[in-house]
Order: structure tokens, then C-alpha cells, then sequence
């Protein structure tokens, strides 16, 4: 619930600076909402202990939930945003791309964060 919670004010500061009538929020608790399933399909038992730490975890793994988690955010967001049905391709259009930079920008920030400090 606190996740939820803080999705949506995360979700309805980005929608105050950007004058966007409220997506970036939708689009953010609906990511919150679907994460546990999200996590359990990515890490697998893993998940089930509740020890995930993504220091440790496998890169497979980590891109999985990477991809999991952008793609659906990014198409709820996109479809909010335009709204109408027979702009389908170009939401799928800016979906994918959009992703595609979200992914590769999330790893590279990932790869430069998570260095072994021994």
C-alpha cells in the first residue's frame, strides 16, 4: 500500500512540473500494482524469499524485469497520452523506441552504480 501510494505522488509531481493531466501517475501506479508479478517472474524463487538484491542477482535476470517493467509502463503511458484508438501505431511506435532508450539508459546507469567495491 505504501508503494502505491508513493507511486502516485511520485507519478502526480511529475504530472504537476509537466502539465500532463495525471498519465505519469496512472502510468506509475500501474507499474506499483503489477511489480510483485513482475519480480516473481523475473527472479523466481529468488522472489520467493523476499532476498532479492540486485547486486546480486544474475544480468539475465536484472534485463528481464528491466524490459517487464518499461514496456507496460511505457504503453500505458503513451496510450493515455494520445488516447485514441486509431493511433495505434504510433503508440506502439513511441512504446518501443522510448523503451528501448529507458532500457539501455537504466543499464548504463546500473553498470556505472553497481561496481564491486572490494
Amino acid at each position: 500500500m505504501i508503494l502505491l501510494l508513493t507511486s502516485f505522488l511520485l507519478g502526480l509531481l511529475i504530472d504537476i512540473f509537466s502539465d500532463s493531466g495525471g498519465v505519469h501517475a496512472a502510468a506509475a501506479v500501474s507499474l506499483a500494482y503489477i511489480r510483485p508479478i513482475l519480480l516473481k517472474s523475473s527472479f523466481g524463487t529468488l522472489y520467493e524469499h523476499q532476498s532479492v538484491k540486485f547486486r546480486n542477482t544474475e544480468p539475465g535476470s536484472l534485463i528481464t524485469y528491466l524490459i517487464l517493467g518499461t514496456l507496460p509502463h511505457h504503453l500505458i503511458l503513451f496510450s493515455l497520452e494520445i488516447f485514441n484508438i486509431s493511433s495505434i501505431l504510433l503508440i506502439l511506435k513511441k512504446t518501443l523506441f522510448s523503451s528501448i532508450f529507458t532500457i539501455i539508459l537504466s543499464l548504463i546507469i546500473i553498470i556505472l552504480f553497481s561496481r564491486n567495491k572490494k
